[in-house]
């Protein structure tokens, strides 16, 4: 059969067409198979060699992407993660701490990545990584390294990838069945996952959370000593174990806290809970050793800093601590925050170092002006060191900024006391009381200043001090009754007696004479209080207040008619 031209050009046209349509379609298939392909991310790599840390994540990119078709396995493009970074205001070309790679997987829909190390060896490379799931990149899979020329390393990293996303389907589902508490079919799902890796510790997580949620610490504990056996920075393990053995005292919990601190030093709300346990049990001396080392090996940054300061001030290292919360807030202006303030004071007073604290509070109340707690502190340091006027300013500046603030009205008390303004001392102390300070401790600071009257009165044989004394003791009685406050007054009351008593005699004054039959009669009152307390002073005064009221109650008789 004889076919024209015009028919066969007709007719390969019509194929041409349908193979274009067959074409797009295959593409549109592998497009939808490629978006819904799990993707992973490889950020440029830890190394003391910059070009290196970049070289072999762009080998391990381009031996994913040989090794695995992209509708299986989705290798997040090179210039994606430029473009991310370069948008966000980060180089492209260092290695991302671990919540900014977490936070750029996110970014770019990654569900998981690849974090790690490359050194130069005398063979090739040696590459130290992980697969972290950006989900929780507290879960990673620790990968066996990978040692030789750069592209045969690369291409074991791949592999060792590969192999550990097998374990992934079923973690998946783990976790999905832990959501809904159903605790048997996830542990059965992990199994699996643990069975398809051998040694799958993101399976072995999942595992693990459904044995706590399950109540069973004892699963918990025995595989949480497997995984660090072979991972000994498994932050989720690790912090099963300071949990499992704090609960239990068990003293390796001191281990575990450490290793946790280790593996993750710059996790700012881990590394609190950390320091804490540490000071809690009193170790924190032990991890000295390990924050110094990570901070000779990551000058200048401000997480690591921080970490650092923490540290050496829970081991009570305060000269080291000291210099390492200097250097954290020079790096990290925004760190010199109150507290960050309060923790400085509170190293250089441990060290009798009162000039360097008020040098430091004076830095800080310049800075905080309205912080009521920073002028309380300064006026206390200034008190110490013995700068009383300075430290009564401070401490009235303190209460007028937050009359609640904590010790504030005691605190004025006392400096007002030190400077000699003894008429300001007891309205502050009930205007302490009007505002709801703790009445006891306003009680004790009362009790306190009226003994110191006392004796200034036994010292001077000033009729004032004693007078002094009677009024801060009654108030100290009013606020918080105690034996020692009521002996006091009758005793500074019997000295008032005495006094107005040898006066009125020269003088032939009533109001003298008046003022020793009302003192006597305090005394008389009060003084029983110090019985069981103070017996022979109590007694010897109780005897002696008799001896005086006959004579006294004579001149009133005759001088105030």
């Amino acid at each position: 059969m004889k076919v024209r031209v015009s028919q066969f050009f007709a007719f390969t046209g019509s194929v041409a067409v349908l193979l274009s349509a067959a074409t797009t379609v295959a593409q549109a298939q592998r497009q939808r198979a490629e978006q819904l392909a799990p993707r992973i991310m490889v950020p440029t790599l830890s190394s003391g060699d910059k070009e290196l840390g970049i070289q072999a994540a762009e080998a391990i990119r381009a031996r994913l992407t040989r090794d695995v078709r992209p509708q299986s396995l989705f290798v997040i493009p090179k210039a994606d993660i430029y473009n991310t970074l370069q948008a966000s205001g980060y180089s492209t070309t260092e290695a991302l701490g671990p919540n900014d790679a977490k936070a750029l997987a996110t970014l770019l829909r990654a569900d998981n990545y690849i974090d790690g190390t490359v050194t130069r060896t005398a063979t090739g490379v040696r590459i130290d990584s992980r697969l972290v799931l950006s989900r929780d990149n507290s879960i990673s899979q620790l990968l066996p390294a990978a040692d030789g020329k750069l592209d045969a390393a690369a291409a074991t990293v791949s592999k060792n990838a590969q192999n550990a996303m097998k374990q992934l389907e079923a973690e998946g589902k783990c976790v999905n069945l832990v959501r809904e508490q159903k605790y048997a079919e996830a542990m059965a799902e992990a199994r699996k996952g643990i069975a398809a890796y051998q040694g799958g510790t993101i399976a072995g997580i999942c595992l693990g959370n459904a044995f706590y949620a399950a109540n069973q610490l004892d699963s918990v504990l025995a595989l949480s000593e497997r995984i660090i056996q072979t991972d000994p920075k498994n932050i989720p393990a690790l912090r099963w174990l300071a949990d499992i053995y704090g609960q239990r005292r068990d003293p390796r919990g001191v281990d575990a806290l450490l290793g946790l601190m280790a593996a993750d030093p710059t996790n700012v709300r881990l590394v609190d809970q950390v320091a804490n346990g540490l000071a809690a049990s009193g170790q924190a001396a032990r991890a000295v050793p390990i924050i110094t080392q990570i901070l000779r090996d990551n000058p200048g940054d401000p997480n690591l800093l921080r970490t650092g300061w923490l540290v050496l001030l829970a081991a009570k290292q305060y000269p080291e601590a000291i210099q390492t919360g200097l250097e954290y807030a020079r790096v990290d202006t925004a760190a010199a925050d109150t507290s960050y303030y309060v923790k400085l004071v509170g190293a250089y007073a441990a060290l009798n170092q009162s000039q360097q604290a008020a040098k430091a509070l004076q830095e800080a109340t310049a800075k905080y002006p309205n912080n009521a707690t920073l002028w309380a502190v300064y006026a206390q340091t200034l008190q110490n060191s013995g700068q009383s006027a300075q430290a009564a300013a401070a401490a009235q500046k303190a209460i007028a900024l937050n009359p609640k603030v904590e010790g504030g009205f005691a605190l004025a008390a006392t400096t007002l006391a030190a400077t000699g303004q003894w008429d300001q001392v007891q309205s502050t102390l009930e205007r302490g009381a009007a505002a709801g300070a703790d009445a006891s401790l306003l009680a004790k600071i009362a009790l306190k200043l009226g003994n110191d009257s006392y004796r200034a009165g036994n010292a001077s044989k000033n009729r004032a001090d004693f007078q002094r004394a009677v009024s801060l003791l009654k108030l100290s009685d009013r606020l918080d009754g105690s034996a020692d406050a009521k002996f006091l007054i009758g005793a500074s009351s019997f000295s008032i007696g005495q006094s107005a008593t040898n006066e009125a005699q020269e003088t032939k004054s009533c109001t003298l004479a008046r003022l020793a039959k009302e003192s006597f009669g305090t005394a008389q009152d009060n003084v029983p209080a110090g019985l069981s307390s103070y017996p022979d002073a109590a007694k010897q005064l109780l005897a002696a207040i008799p001896q005086f009221l006959p004579a006294v109650n004579a001149m009133v008789t005759r001088y105030c008619k």
